[in-house]
């Protein structure tokens, strides 16, 4: 697994690197640690820093090699540029899986609140983007032992459904689908409603637990209620991570910010990760 980092040096960083390390200690992962330092008159475009003008960035090398031991590590450093344009463009030339992020310093302690860089690179990046929660780097974390996945039986589903098995099988954990059966909602002014959504959801959770695949342990629930909040309470207490598909609409082969994964992501008790349209 190839993994994207950005790290500025601030506790929201560091839980990105805890993440990464996760992420990545199960497999043979490599991890780009990029460090954006601002300059002044910030430059219109950025540009890559030579080793010997990128001292302002050894500190936070070296930290990130400490973090990410056992993984293959390699750095760069910019000057000037959007953080969000520079990972989403490193991305898409570097051939990343998964890129990291940590939340906004807003959030409360134990959710992620979406900052400018994790929005940046949920509205367009080619890869999976995974979000850590507000001080998860503070708290030991061993392999992943329960993987969610939200499950509704789309193309988008089914990509998100693929990334929990394949980190499933690499951290020998559990799977657990979890499909919510939005409720029917009356149209006011108008004689009709929109009805449940999805409309068979027992059929769709076991469509989803069959494909997991042999080998691996999975379950699943149908739960009721407003999706993203929904989904939240599913993972509080007993799940290491959320996967999710990305909205269905848009570019292909992009992670599109939807309002539900919005709010699940800021919501989340855990890390979420976002996978791109299939």
């Amino acid at each position: 697994m190839r993994l994207l980092v950005g790290f500025d040096g601030s506790e929201q960083g560091r839980d990105a690197l805890e993440l990464a390390r996760v992420l990545g200690a199960q497999g043979a992962s490599s991890a780009l640690v990029v460090s954006v330092l601002p300059y002044e008159p910030l430059p219109m475009s950025f540009a890559e820093l030579e080793r010997d003008s990128d001292s302002e960035a050894e500190p936070l090398f070296a930290e990130a090699r400490e973090k990410l031991v056992g993984l293959k590590v390699d750095v760069r450093a910019f000057g000037g540029g959007s953080p969000a344009g520079i990972l989403t463009d490193l991305a898409e030339r570097e051939g990343v899986d998964v890129a990291v992020v940590g939340s906004s310093h807003r959030g409360t302690l134990g959710r992620a609140l979406l900052g400018s860089v994790g929005r940046g690179l949920l509205s367009g990046a080619p890869c999976a983007v995974a979000v850590a929660p507000d001080g998860y780097a503070r708290q030991g974390h061993g392999p992943f032992g329960t993987i969610a996945v939200a499950y509704d039986g789309t193309p988008e589903a089914k990509a998100a459904l693929g990334r929990a098995g394949a980190l499933a099988e690499d951290h020998h954990a559990q799977v657990r689908v979890l499909t919510v059966e939005a409720p029917p909602v009356a149209l006011p002014g108008v004689a009709g409603y929109v009805p449940a959504n999805p409309p068979e959801p027992e059929n769709v959770l076991n469509e989803g637990i069959q494909a997991v695949g042999a080998g691996l342990q999975a379950e699943g629930s149908v739960l009721g209620g407003s999706p993203a909040e929904t989904l939240a309470d599913a993972c509080e207490g007993n799940v290491d991570l959320l996967v999710a598909g990305s909205r269905g609409y848009g570019p292909m082969t992009r992670v599109l910010l939807g309002s539900v994964t919005a709010k699940l992501i800021n919501m989340a008790p855990c890390p979420v990760l976002v996978e791109p349209r299939p």
